[in-house]
């Protein structure tokens, strides 16, 4: 990539917190998971529109923050997040 490039993964984000929460309804990419406060357990974001099951996109255990995951994968019907009990952070989708 040349010097000076920019390269912009998503066009939209949605937080979480410790509460399993539907990020997406239908299909789309899964761009970065960013954590924003360290995450006790896992983070688990899933090919689901309404539920924690089915294709694991990204598993992350006990994320620390500040950090940044590039994911950059397709989501086929959905996205979903299921998030650790304590931390918080963004999912970066398109």
């Amino acid at each position: 990539m040349p010097y000076g490039t920019e390269v912009f993964n998503g066009s939209d984000y949605a937080a979480f917190g410790t509460v399993g929460v539907a990020i997406k309804p239908r299909g789309g990419r899964l761009c970065r998971v960013v954590i924003t406060t360290t995450v006790t357990g896992n983070v688990t974001i899933y090919d689901n529109p309404s539920a924690g099951s089915g294709t694991v996109l990204f598993s992350a255990a006990a994320p620390t923050a500040p950090n940044s995951f590039l994911v950059d994968v397709p989501a086929k019907t959905g996205i979903y997040c299921v998030p650790g009990s304590a931390g918080a952070g963004l999912v970066v989708f398109s």
